[in-house]
């Protein structure tokens, strides 16, 4: 499949940083499974550097030609073919597994490190933190329910800064009233409530409301044991929502 080399390399977190050896494997995997090669030299890898801005890697064909030497127990990189090399097919794979994976996952990792390097909120950014570093180890039940935390949090902070004398006005007629002066008094209100009454004083969108609600009630769901499976498109799907449909609204 036919993808183009700054999509390929965008979807790999954090590649910039990642070492010039790692690069050019990566480089490599890149052309011989995306290009159309059937084998790469140093040149064609040196071209796709140059043209993705990338340092220059001054030892490229040394490098290739020692990745291709069997030395003691340590495996090959690369196999030596006719015109050029190709990706030793154990490392191959070990390649896809650890920095390609789920294209989808990559993504939502990506978007996730974007949107911490924007929050300004220590608390906020603490729980993304947290539900990032849950989603990168797999910990799906726990990145889902810290990425509620993460949503929830910005909606009350965002009903604090712009909303408060409308919420307080509604809490104040209830037959326990109930009064907003700092974030932490938000814990009098359940998160449906506060939702339900958000939307009632035109607050909440019908839609932002619905968005909202199904996120809660999917939090819930995992929140507590039970049978309930969960996968990571599942998870994907949740965080996905937060990352498009929550934090620019209410972030």
């Amino acid at each position: 499949m036919q993808i183009p080399a700054d999509e390929f390399f965008s979807n790999i977190v954090k590649f910039d940083e990642l070492t010039l050896v790692i690069q050019t494997d990566l480089l490599a995997f890149y052309l011989l499974t995306h290009s159309g090669a059937k084998e790469i030299t140093a040149s064609p890898i040196s071209s796709l550097r140059e043209a993705l801005h990338l340092s220059v890697h001054g030892r490229l064909a040394q490098y290739l030609s020692e990745q291709a030497k069997k030395r003691g127990n340590k495996k090959v990189k690369y196999v030596k073919t006719e015109k050029g090399y190709v990706l030793e097919r154990g490392y191959s794979k070990s390649l896809q597994s650890e920095y390609l994976g789920r294209t989808a996952a990559k993504n939502i990792t990506a978007s996730l490190h974007g949107t911490l390097s924007a929050v300004s909120d220590p608390i906020i950014k603490s729980y993304l933190e947290e539900a990032i570093a849950c989603f990168e180890q797999n910990l799906l039940r726990s990145a889902l329910i810290m990425t509620w935390c993460v949503a929830y949090g910005l909606l009350r902070a965002w009903i604090f800064r712009n909303h408060l004398l409308a919420l307080n006005e509604e809490l104040a007629a209830r037959r326990t009233p109930v009064r907003i002066q700092k974030l932490d008094d938000f814990q009098e209100l359940t998160e449906s409530s506060m939702l339900d009454t958000a939307k009632k004083i035109s607050i909440l969108s019908k839609e932002h409301h619905k968005t909202l609600k199904q996120l809660l009630d999917q939090r819930n769901s995992y929140a507590h044991p039970t049978a309930k499976a969960i996968t990571p498109s599942m998870t994907e799907a949740y965080i996905e929502t937060v990352l498009k449909d929550v934090i620019p609204n209410f972030g």
